[in-house]
């Protein structure tokens, strides 16, 4: 799906003809099949004007496509080139449907990661989100840099000249009063009739609100009995106004959004706070922060940083309480590191980054691989209370251990390549799960068939010496 914003002052009519120019050349890639254009948003959700459209493009099943060796994101990157080309005065980005509404519910934005400039004075705002831009657009990885266009929409503004109304002998909230009932039809009173209540307003003529110099010429009467034209005791001009204003935390606040291309975000963020911190100069009481998707990852991963420690340590209490031991608990939570370095590893080799998916991965390969710890021990200690030596009932349960070990770990394994393997809707997410658990399992498997038994035996030894 492509986002197509254009400015503000755009009409149904020309968001229309570009969305029309959009499907054109959309369609004549040979992989899209059918492309469908929303100008606009409905009451649900949050809503947009007509110059914001969103292209729903379908593709051809990837082996119908002529070149079958073509990936989407090199598709994506050449329509993105010719759209550029064709509408030049539109902001173009490409997303997900699902993506987009997660995203707009998550921080009220429609990108993957956006930074939120507050402020108090819109035009203070104007000026240093520009220059914010300008420093991210020199930061690597950044796609579809763009500042939110919400000024340059028409608007009749109407200021009072208060030296001319008091040679009228009149007051300003005349001409207000006359702006906000005849205008802007605000109620003047109210009708009750029982328990319903209805607004009374008060409106003018159609005629005499048609154009600016109809404006311009409303009659108003001074205490003297004058005809006054509204022109005589205001300006009345057009100028380009704020088509909406965003206000979040009690402040106001524009959103420059982009998204993040062959790197993580978490380094990509940094490398932005770095270059807004160098080449902008921020006044007092404005500050940035950053939201988008980057937001709910932070989020996530600050309550996972609690979780994962607390799940490690309950782990380990329940494991003081199975072998009554500190010393039994302590080397079977030993395979958590063992589990870590295949995990890392794993996704460095398969160039992902550290994500919500991967660490939820790592809460389950700890628990496997922990697994295979207890029954190793438990075994070594059976053989032990048996009358073998720390010795040979090391060597005798790591050889009889070593099936159920590597069974467990191989059904796990096996079980998670299609995940691994997978590029279709939702790889993003099932990629980074399968690679940590399965670097994981690898590492932790053979680190405890080699690694656990000699430090059993160390400890043992020690134990006796």
């Amino acid at each position: 799906m492509w986002r197509v914003v254009s400015i503000p002052s755009t009409s149904l009519e020309q968001s229309i003809e570009i969305s029309k120019d959009v499907s054109k050349v959309l369609t004549a890639f040979p992989e899209v099949k059918t492309t469908i254009a929303m100008i606009g948003r409905a009451e649900k959700g949050e809503t947009a004007d007509v110059n914001y459209m969103e292209i729903y493009t379908e593709l051809n099943p990837h082996d119908e496509w002529p070149d079958a060796r073509r990936e989407m994101p090199d598709l994506v990157d050449e329509m993105r080139e010719q759209l550029e080309a064709a509408v030049p005065t539109a902001v173009i980005s490409f997303t997900q449907p699902i993506q987009m509404r997660v995203e707009e519910l998550i921080s009220g934005v429609r990108a993957t990661l956006a930074a939120k400039l507050y402020g108090q004075d819109l035009q203070e705002l104007d000026r240093i989100s520009q220059q914010v831009k300008n420093a991210i657009s020199q930061v690597e990885g950044v796609a579809d840099l763009s500042l939110e266009a919400n000024l340059g929409k028409p608007q009749i503004q109407i200021r009072v000249n208060r030296e001319q109304l008091a040679r009228y002998g009149m007051n300003a909230d005349e001409v207000l009063t006359l702006v906000r009932t005849g205008i802007g039809n605000e109620p003047v009173s109210t009708l009750i009739d029982g328990v319903k209540r209805f607004d009374i307003t008060v409106r003018l003529d159609d005629a005499a609100k048609m154009s600016v110099d109809a404006i311009r010429n409303i009659p108003l009467r001074s205490p003297g009995g004058a005809i006054v034209p509204l022109h005589k005791v205001a300006e009345v001009s057009v100028k380009e106004g704020y088509s909406f204003i965003r206000r979040e935390q009690l402040q106001r606040y524009a959103v420059i959004q982009m998204d993040v291309r062959g790197r993580d975000v978490d380094s990509f963020v940094q490398a932005a706070e770095a270059a807004i911190k160098e080449k902008v100069e921020m006044p007092p009481g404005y500050w940035i922060e950053w939201g988008g998707a980057f937001e709910n990852q932070q989020r996530a991963l600050t309550r996972l940083a609690i979780i994962v420690p607390l799940t490690i340590f309950f782990i380990f209490v329940l494991l003081y309480t199975a072998f009554n031991s500190i010393k039994y608990a302590t080397l079977i939570i030993a395979n958590v590191p063992f589990a870590t370095i295949g995990g890392i590893v794993s996704l460095y080799i398969s160039g992902q980054y550290l994500s919500v998916p991967s660490a939820i991965g790592f809460i389950a390969v700890f628990g496997v691989a922990m697994l295979n710890g207890i029954v190793l021990i438990s075994f070594l200690n059976e053989l032990r209370e048996k009358g073998l030596s720390v010795y040979d009932a090391v060597r005798k349960g790591a050889e009889m251990r070593l099936r159920p070990v590597m069974m467990t770990a191989s059904v796990a394994i096996l079980g998670l390549v299609p995940m691994l393997l997978s590029s279709g809707v939702g790889a993003e997410t099932q990629r980074p799960l399968a690679a940590v658990v399965i670097g994981g399992l690898i590492t932790s498997t053979l680190l405890t068939l080699v690694l656990l038994p000699v430090i059993y035996e160390w400890m043992e030894t020690r134990k006796q010496k």
